[in-house]
């Protein structure tokens, strides 16, 4: 059974050696907004010794990566006789990846975290029925939405922890200017590989060169013109290989495999993604929360147990970011240190605010002008393409 837990910003100073493109990665910290920050829980739950486990408990699956935009998972699972002393949701293990879901004192749910072999493919893994609510990038969602997959997004999870990465040789390079400096000087296209082309990663920086006035085309098709080729490495675990065997000149994606390519000294991250032009991916969604329509009307009340779980998971993560980076490291397998840098580049929130709506339609915007939708969202105005993606009633009210 794997464990982990994450971390965040403030102590990443200490770790130099692996900061993601600058001395010391900055801080997110001062971009959380304050009225985010979840109210003070006063608890006194029962010894967990003393709490009766129902083995007729409604069974609840539950799909992840394995990455640390899903922290809420691992510090659920690996920390829970930390959460049983703060907060009135936590979980008990009870074997395997099985655990009960209990809050005031009685269980709720029998939940089984189950791991999806990346973002990509968990729409189609809870279509398939492989589990209920799935842990999953926004934009597979939403085009999965589209095409009429019958699930919604029931809570924010993360935002940002986007990166542009070169070779650590490359001293052209060193920020978003010189980027486009060295592409535009370049005899020869570059290459930049992306994970999927449903990753978020990949509409910003298609955005970015579109702002730039660069050319890009993708790799197989007609490349005529192009300074930038977008190679498809099939899954964030082939970027840092494809770096460092010459595959690709740069590459496109989320951390922690950002932070593990400097900790490896294959590469080094150039610029935060949600700062490039043309600005309009600030803080952008990049992870959520998503549940299947049967779930939602059939287990509304165990689907509600978990949301306040995760709700207090993020909340746990913000306020112990030593302790989530280590259970991240525990459950992922990477170095703490690496966690650390890597988690300072996100910002955890369940909270639906009219921040996160907007940047959701910003999302949307950008993907229907690259003809990513031909079903319900085709032709949705602002306010119809949040409902049809969405639904917020099973979350605790104080997060909606």
């Amino acid at each position: 059974m794997r464990k982990a837990l994450f971390a965040f910003l403030l102590l990443i100073a200490v770790f130099l050696a692996v900061s993601c493109g600058e001395e010391a990665p900055r801080p997110v910290v001062d971009n959380q907004v304050e009225d985010t920050v979840v109210e003070d829980v006063t608890v006194s739950n029962i010894p967990i010794a003393e709490i009766v486990i129902n083995a007729d408990a409604t069974p609840l699956k539950i799909g992840f990566v394995k990455q640390d935009h899903h922290s809420a998972v691992f510090v659920s699972a690996l920390r829970n006789e930390m959460m049983h002393a703060e907060y009135p949701v936590y979980l008990i293990p009870l074997g395997e990846n099985f655990y009960a879901l209990i809050k005031d004192d009685q269980q709720v749910a029998e939940i089984e975290f189950i791991q999806s072999q990346g973002a990509i493919n968990v729409p189609n893994n809870m279509q398939a029925g492989l589990f209920e609510l799935g842990f999953g990038g926004v934009v597979p969602f939403v085009a999965s939405i589209d095409q009429g997959n019958p699930i919604s997004i029931i809570a924010p999870l993360h935002q940002r922890g986007d990166m542009l990465v070169v070779t650590n040789d490359n001293d052209a390079v060193s920020d978003w200017t010189s980027f486009t400096d060295w592409v535009n000087a370049a005899e020869e296209p570059v290459t930049v590989g992306y994970k999927s082309p449903k990753a978020v990663a990949l509409i910003i920086f298609q955005s970015a060169l579109t702002e730039a006035g660069i050319q890009f085309a993708m790799a197989g098709g007609d490349v005529e013109g192009a300074k930038v080729i977008l190679y498809n490495a099939q899954g964030q675990p082939n970027l840092n290989p494809a770096l460092q065997e010459g595959l690709v000149d740069a590459y496109v994606s989320n951390n922690p495999a950002c932070a593990m390519a400097e900790h490896n000294g294959i590469g080094k991250c150039v610029a935060e993604l949600s700062m490039l032009p043309p600005g309009d991916f600030e803080n952008h969604p990049c992870c959520a929360i998503a549940a299947t329509d049967e779930a939602i009307a059939v287990k509304s009340h165990e689907v509600s147990a978990a949301l306040e779980l995760f709700a207090y998971a993020t909340e746990f993560i913000n306020e112990n970011p030593e302790e989530a980076a280590a259970a991240a490291s525990e459950w992922i397998g990477t170095p703490v240190e690496v966690e650390l840098v890597s988690m300072s580049t996100s910002l955890y929130d369940v909270h639906v605010t009219e921040d996160w709506i907007g940047n959701m339609s910003v999302i949307m915007d950008h993907m229907r002008n690259l003809n990513v939708f031909s079903g319900s969202l085709l032709d949705a105005d602002d306010v119809t393409e949040i409902e049809i993606i969405s639904n917020f009633d099973l979350l605790p009210e104080e997060y909606r």
